[in-house]
């Protein structure tokens, strides 16, 4: 709190208080805005000026000017010298005593002072002209401030002191810091360098301003101001964009050595010019949007159509959204970007173009889902996914929505495993610096297309920027057009090569009567499920302990639906109830639960996904036969058990009457014919002993990734794999396996085994099951038929 400012507070309420239009000032001795505006409303008061504003507007720099003229000490019109002395103390310079408006010699030094840090010379006279007064009643800064900076501060007061008496400047900070208002005096300056007149120069870099950049204003070493001032107005655009250098008008090589690090630094040409591409990147946000750009970003889906015009126009980077219905990028699009030679980087983003969309839940959401649909794209730990701010967030928008979002975005990005992908940030320059700054993003995508924007006017490219957007474009013609936002790549971009996405599998369906090849909902499911699992087990408190069990909640999910009754909850049991220290998965398993949708993955999958699940539990609980010509209860939970099974049947079939076994076998053995063992269960048993053999610290979708990407590129692949890991590619251990089921399964599993035999009395379960010389006469034939299905000979 500072008293003097309280004390033009308490004046302002007790001076104007009943005024209509004046509002009542807080009097907490803070300067402000709202202090200003009061201190601008009473100025009006005094100019006549009934119809009171915030803004210091043309009525009320007329009548300034036909009224008051400059403010001296002979100025007769003492509350307006009170309004100046309450403005300087606002400004953190002494103002007298305001209560009595005795314009003291004091108050002349102090106005001379103000005049000098605006940059009018050594020794300014002390007279308050209309734009000075104007100055004065803003937030504007006239020393250096903390995070200022001292090049940026001194080609502040030379824009001051040269072009303060053409009619449009208006004065700027000289704080250091350089911001919007800054950037407009400096497109002003040039414009009055270029020889536009007063009321038609307007600080808007538009067509005339861009020709005569390119007709007149290219300066380089060598090159010195004499009529014009373009080497030092170009000396205060490389000051602004923090390449400060000296302000002296001379091109010499402490000014080339500093285009060439700003050339490079935002990817053009080294000339070590002050070129026209060089004065307009350094100006405006899009640059020259005519450059060449080897990066692009649509929210249009790459086809074999449109990739060519793409690829032709020799982009060689694509950005895609990982969200939207129609927008979203799908596993065969990154497959044909990669086939094409390209590669791509991911953006999120969920509208994220208003305020609104800028809350805490939200930004959690988003996070989380970004995670979610990396990993079912496939796409590896590590990579940057770019967040958006998509509108023109102001200073009070980033600190009070942007960066709490942000903060949200990061928790949820590692809402399953702390840091598995970066976060980038899509938006104006001051937003993209902001939020990196804030250690909440590594990365920059930088809207620079909109260089109306507030947050790209005055703000130099971040540091951190990777791609900065810069026109919008149409590639192609006909059916293989496409729309584009044409970016500068970076060095620093890291976008995503074949190298950084595993591939997921794919499968081919006709969608509207035309084949189309998309995502394997299977795999999307179950990355679902893996994904919720590893969030349920992650924040327990025993989570290393619990953490080799999360593929337990998913198969136990999947199993649960037909897979659980009496007989599997023995074979297959939940192993908190095995084992005391696990108790705390019972918890990770009901939240799982809640988590999960309630009707388990119901999508196209060559076997039984239930029978997968439950033998997959099988085998991580029991293993499996050791050495491969045996069996234990892991194998008898699975192709163990359905072969036995399938076995009964046909001993049932064959006692009701005449039966070819040769024939039975053809028919029925792993086939799509009604049959307890049937090609989807052989499928499930197959892809379960896979499954088990891979899990290890592994998710349940990665393992089924590979084996449904490998099927894709070779349909033999599971059986091959199974036939090499269960049996050594080894036909006798295949059948001294099957032998020893029928030697060891007890009928006590009968009841298991959902079939009802009759055994003599007296005699070993197995015999009433297969007896001995039947099994002798016909084991050869069912060895030869089940080898051949294993191995998958005639698939």
């Amino acid at each position: 709190m500072d008293s003097q400012v309280m004390i033009v507070q308490k004046w302002l309420n007790q001076t104007y208080g009943a005024v209509s239009g004046f509002p009542t000032v807080e009097e907490d001795g803070r300067t402000g805005w709202k202090t200003m505006f009061a201190l601008t409303r009473a100025l009006q008061v005094e100019l006549g000026i009934t119809a009171l504003s915030d803004a210091f507007g043309p009525t009320t720099t007329s009548r300034f000017e036909s009224q008051v003229g400059t403010i001296t000490k002979d100025t007769t019109q003492t509350r307006v010298k009170q309004i100046l002395m309450a403005s300087l103390w606002c400004k953190g310079y002494y103002g007298g005593d305001v209560k009595t408006g005795e314009y003291t010699d004091d108050i002349a030094a102090t106005c001379s002072n103000v005049k000098r840090d605006m940059g009018f010379g050594a020794s300014p006279t002390p007279g308050i002209t209309v734009k000075l007064m104007k100055s004065l009643l803003t937030m504007d800064a006239y020393k250096l401030v903390p995070g200022g900076d001292s090049s940026i501060r001194a080609a502040q007061q030379w824009l001051n002191g040269i072009y303060i008496g053409r009619k449009d400047f208006s004065l700027v900070a000289c704080d250091g810091i350089f911001a919007r208002d800054v950037q407009k005096g400096l497109m002003l300056a040039i414009q009055y360098e270029l020889g536009m007149a007063d009321g038609v120069a307007n600080g808007t870099y538009g067509p005339a301003t861009q020709s005569g950049l390119k007709e007149r204003a290219t300066v380089q070493v060598g090159d010195v101001d004499s009529t014009r001032r373009f080497v030092r107005l170009f000396q205060c655009a490389l000051t602004f964009n923090k390449r400060p250098v000296p302000l002296d008008g001379q091109f010499g090589a402490g000014t080339k050595s500093a285009v060439l690090e700003f050339q490079a630094f935002v990817e053009l040409p080294l000339t070590g010019r002050g070129d026209y591409a060089t004065w307009a990147s350094l100006l405006v946000s899009t640059g020259d949007p005519d450059r060449p750009g080897a990066a692009c970003d649509t929210n249009v889906p790459l086809t074999t159509l449109n990739v060519s015009a793409v690829k032709d126009a020799g982009y060689k980077v694509v950005g895609r959204y990982l969200n939207g219905v129609t927008k979203r990028i799908q596993a065969p699009e990154i497959e044909l970007i990669h086939d094409m030679g390209l590669s791509f980087f991911p953006i999120f983003q969920e509208y994220n173009n208003d305020p609104k969309y800028f809350t805490e839940d939200i930004g959690f959401r988003h996070g989380w889902s970004a995670v979610l649909r990396a990993r079912q794209l496939g796409i590896k730990p590590g990579a940057i996914i770019y967040f958006s701010v998509d509108f023109d967030a102001t200073a009070g928008d980033i600190d009070t929505l942007i960066i709490p979002w942000f903060e949200q975005v990061r928790s949820g990005v590692d809402r399953a495993r702390e840091g598995e992908f970066r976060v980038g940030v899509y938006g104006p320059r001051y937003v993209c610096q902001r939020v990196c700054d804030a250690g909440l993003a590594v990365s920059s995508f930088v809207g620079g297309m909109s260089r109306g924007w507030s947050g790209n006017l005055g703000y130099a490219l971040p540091t951190t920027w990777a791609y900065d957007q810069i026109q919008g474009l149409t590639l192609g013609s006909g059916t293989s057009s496409i729309l584009i936002d044409k970016n500068v790549l970076s060095p620093r971009a890291e976008p995503l090569s074949a190298n950084d996405v595993l591939p997921t599998p794919i499968v081919s369906k006709v969608e509207g009567g035309v084949g189309v090849r998309v995502a394997d909902e299977l795999f999307w499911q179950l990355t679902e499920l893996s994904y919720l699992a590893e969030v349920a087990v992650e924040h327990t408190v025993t989570e290393l302990l619990l953490r080799p069990y999360r593929h337990d909640l998913v198969l136990h999910y999947l199993q649960r639906d037909r897979y659980w009754g009496p007989d599997w909850k023995g074979v297959t049991p939940l192993p908190e109830y095995m084992n005391s220290e696990l108790l705390e998965l019972g918890s990770a398993r009901s939240n799982f639960l809640e988590l999960a949708s309630p009707t388990p993955p119901n999508a196209l999958y060559e076997g039984d996904l239930a029978h997968f699940a439950a033998t997959t539990r099988a085998y991580l609980m029991w293993g499996e036969g050791v050495p491969h010509d045996t069996v234990n209860l892991g194998d008898l939970s699975g192709w163990g058990l359905d072969l036995a099974t399938f076995w009964a049947q046909y001993v049932v079939a064959r006692n009701a009457g005449e039966l070819d076994l040769e024939q039975y076998l053809a028919e029925r053995l792993c086939t799509s014919v009604e049959s307890l063992f049937s090609r989807e269960d052989l499928v499930a048993d197959i892809d379960a002993y896979l499954a088990y053999r891979r899990l290890g610290d592994r998710d349940v979708s990665d393992v089924i990734r590979e084996i449904l990407v490998e099927c894709d590129a070779d349909p033999t692949w599971r059986y091959r794999h199974f036939w090499e890991d269960r049996f050594g590619s080894d036909r006798d251990a295949l059948h001294g396996a099957m032998r020893h089921i029928f030697d060891a399964v007890p009928l006590s599993l009968a009841t298991y085994w959902k079939m009802d035999f009759q055994r003599p009395p007296g005699e070993p379960d197995h015999q009433a099951l297969v007896p001995q010389d039947e099994l002798d006469r016909e084991f050869g034939l069912l060895a030869d038929a089940f080898e051949r299905v294993v191995r998958g000979l005639d698939v």
